[in-house]
C-alpha cells in the first residue's frame, strides 16, 4: 500500500500512551493513569512547538538583521611609532588671479577678461583681438607672482631654510592651476617628515603684493588649505582664509577615516581609489563631474585637471566665453539645490574607503608695528615698502603637529556571519535543547522512523 501521511499523523496523535486492552480488563484508576500521562504527552507537544515556533522567529530576526549589514565605528588613538609624521600639503592660493601690471600693459586681454567675468559679448571677429582667441586662463594665471616672491621666508624647525630641504628627486613646491587661479603646493610629495611642536613647525612668511591686484574690491587675502599630500584640495571650498598683518599659529592633528564597502554594508565604493585629481575624495568626484559635464557641452574644460587621465581639451578665452564660463556658473548654482540639478549624480559621491584628514587648531595675533619697523630696516629698499606696507602686505604662517598621535575612525560590521551563527546557536540550545550533533541525530532518527513506517504499511 505504501507510506500514507494520513495513517501517520492520526498514529502520531494518539500518542506513546494507547490503550491495547479492552474496557473490561482494565479498572478504572488504570485507565485514569494512562489518560493523565496522555495529557501530559500533549501538553509536552505544546511546549516544544510553542519553543520551535519562537525559536524560528528569533533566528529569523537575527538573519534579517544579518542581511542588513549593520556597520558600527570604532575609534582609537595610535602614537607614531618612527618619532616623526609625514607633514601635510599646504596648498596657497593668492586671491589676485590675474597680475594687474600684465593686464595694464595689455589692456585688450583686460577688456576681455572683465567681459567675460560679466558674461558680456565679445566679437571675436574683431581684428584686435584675433591674435589673443587661443589664451586659456592658464596662460593668464601665468603672469602672477612666482613663488619666490610670494614665500619671502620659509624655514623648517626655525634653523633650515626650505629650500635645504629641496629633495633631488622630488620638489619641495608645485604649481597648481584651477578655479583660484595660480596656487602654491608646499610640500607636494609628502617628503618632509617632522615632530610635535614648534620644533617640527614650518615658518612661512608671505607676501599678498597688493599693490598688483588687478580688481580693488577683491579681498586682499591667501587662500589655504591644509591636505594630504595625495590629494588636490580646491582651497576655496575647503581651506582657510588668511589676511596680511597677522600671525597665524596653525596646530595640525591627522585622522585616517576608513569606511567599509557597499558590499559589507558601508557607504563607500572600493573600487574608487584614484581619479584624475589624485587620491579619491568627495570634492575631487565633484570635481571630475564638473569637468565632464563641460566637457561634454563645450567640448573642453577651463582648468586642465592635475592628473589628465581623459585627455580633456583646454578651452581658450572664445570658448569660455560662449560656453565654459556660462556653464559653469549653472553647475556651481545647482550646488545650493542638488535635488533640481540637471546632474545629480554629481552631488550623490559615495565616501572615500580611505581618507586623511587634518583637524586644525588655530590662533592668531596681529602683527606689531615694532615687527614692522624692524623688517623695513632690513628689507624696506628690497621691496619699495614702508612701514605701513610691511603691516598691509605681510602675513606669518606657522603650521606644526600638535602631537604623534593620529585619530582612527574605523567603520566596522556590527553584525556578521559568525554572530549571526553564534545566535542561531543560543536560540536552539536555550528553548531546544539542541545543537549540530541532536539536529543530525533528529534527522536520522525521523528518517528512519518514516521509512520503518513506509516498510509496514507496505506489508499490511
Amino acid at each position: 500500500m505504501g507510506f500514507r501521511l494520513k495513517d501517520f499523523l492520526l498514529d502520531l496523535a494518539k500518542g506513546p500512551y494507547v490503550i491495547d486492552k479492552s474496557e473490561g480488563e482494565i479498572d478504572a484508576a488504570e485507565k485514569s493513569w494512562i489518560y493523565f500521562k496522555r495529557v501530559l504527552y500533549w501538553i509536552y507537544i505544546s511546549v516544544w512547538i510553542g519553543a520551535v515556533m519562537y525559536t524560528v522567529f528569533n533566528i529569523s530576526q537575527s538573519l534579517n538583521t544579518y542581511l542588513d549589514k549593520p556597520v558600527r565605528t570604532k575609534v582609537t588613538v595610535d602614537r607614531s611609532s618612527h618619532g616623526t609624521m609625514v607633514f601635510p600639503t599646504i596648498s596657497i592660493c593668492n586671491n589676485n588671479r590675474i597680475s594687474k601690471d600684465f593686464l595694464d600693459k595689455n589692456p585688450i586681454i583686460k577688456r576681455l577678461t572683465n567681459n567675460i567675468q560679466r558674461s558680456g559679448s565679445i566679437n571675436w571677429t574683431d581684428p584686435d583681438i584675433l591674435p589673443y582667441i587661443g589664451l586659456t586662463y592658464k596662460d593668464l594665471y601665468r603672469f602672477t607672482t612666482n613663488w619666490e616672491d610670494t614665500a619671502i621666508m620659509c624655514t623648517h624647525a626655525g634653523v633650515r631654510y626650505c629650500s635645504q630641504l629641496q629633495n633631488r628627486t622630488e620638489d619641495i613646491m608645485q604649481e597648481d592651476y584651477g578655479p583660484t587661479g595660480k596656487c602654491f603646493r608646499f610640500n607636494p610629495n609628502g617628503a618632509i617628515r617632522s615632530k610635535t611642536g614648534d620644533y617640527g613647525a614650518i615658518y612661512l612668511r608671505l607676501n599678498v603684493n597688493r599693490r598688483d591686484y588687478s580688481d580693488p574690491s577683491d579681498e586682499v587675502i591667501f587662500h589655504v588649505a591644509i591636505h594630504h599630500h595625495t590629494q588636490y584640495s580646491v582651497t576655496r571650498n575647503t581651506g582657510i582664509q588668511i589676511s596680511p598683518g597677522f600671525k597665524y599659529k596653525i596646530g595640525v592633528r591627522p585622522t585616517e577615516r576608513i569606511e567599509l564597502d557597499i558590499s559589507q554594508g558601508g557607504r563607500c565604493n572600493k573600487s574608487l581609489k584614484t581619479n584624475s585629481y589624485g587620491a579619491y575624495d568627495l570634492e575631487s568626484c565633484h570635481m571630475e563631474c564638473r569637468d565632464r559635464i563641460l566637457n561634454s557641452k563645450c567640448g573642453c574644460v577651463i582648468w586642465q585637471p592635475p592628473i589628465d587621465t581623459e585627455k580633456y581639451k583646454t578651452c581658450n578665452l572664445k570658448e569660455i566665453n560662449e560656453c565654459g564660463f556660462p556653464e559653469y556658473v549653472k553647475f556651481v548654482m545647482e550646488e545650493s539645490d542638488p535635488m533640481v540639478a540637471a546632474n545629480p549624480d554629481c552631488y550623490t559621491c559615495p565616501v572615500p574607503c580611505e581618507n586623511t584628514v587634518y583637524s586644525l587648531q588655530t590662533t592668531t595675533t596681529a602683527l606689531s608695528r615694532e615687527w614692522a619697523y624692524q623688517k623695513y630696516l632690513k628689507e624696506g629698499k628690497r621691496f619699495n615698502y614702508t612701514v605701513d606696507d610691511f603691516l598691509n602686505n605681510f602675513v606669518v604662517m606657522e603650521v606644526y603637529f600638535t602631537d604623534m598621535y593620529i585619530d582612527k575612525i574605523q567603520q566596522i560590521p556590527a553584525y556578521n556571519f559568525w554572530n549571526l551563527l553564534a545566535d542561531v546557536g543560543g536560540f536552539m540550545g536555550l528553548f531546544l535543547g539542541a545543537s549540530i550533533f541532536t539536529l543530525i541525530e533528529l534527522v536520522t532518527k525521523m528518517g528512519k522512523n518514516v521509512y520503518k513506517y513506509s516498510k509496514s504499511s507496505d506489508n499490511k
